[in-house]
């Protein structure tokens, strides 16, 4: 289901978030939290450590639902963001 309405929302040009949960117990989350600051503390890799340590959580999620949005710049926005940027 989840992979057939990312995909209909793809196609009509939508970007999509999927929503989802787990339930950790209290040992869970606090290993977690160490490896994260772990991760975040590696001055070589620490992307792909952050990335590791993510992806340990990102399983066996209860899926909640999806969701697509319109991106659409409003009226002006791209002149308003070159400006700024020209300061």
């Amino acid at each position: 289901w989840l992979q057939e309405e990312s995909a209909n929302m793809a196609r009509e040009g939508l970007r999509t978030l999927v929503i989802a949960k787990k339930q950790l117990t209290q040992e869970k989350y606090q290993a977690f939290e160490q490896n994260i600051t772990k991760a975040r503390l590696q001055t070589i890799n620490r992307t792909r450590c952050v990335r590791e340590v993510i992806e340990t959580l990102e399983c066996d999620m209860e899926l909640l639902g999806v969701t697509g949005v319109e991106d659409k710049l409003q009226l002006d926005v791209r002149q308003t963001l070159e400006s700024l940027h020209n300061g």
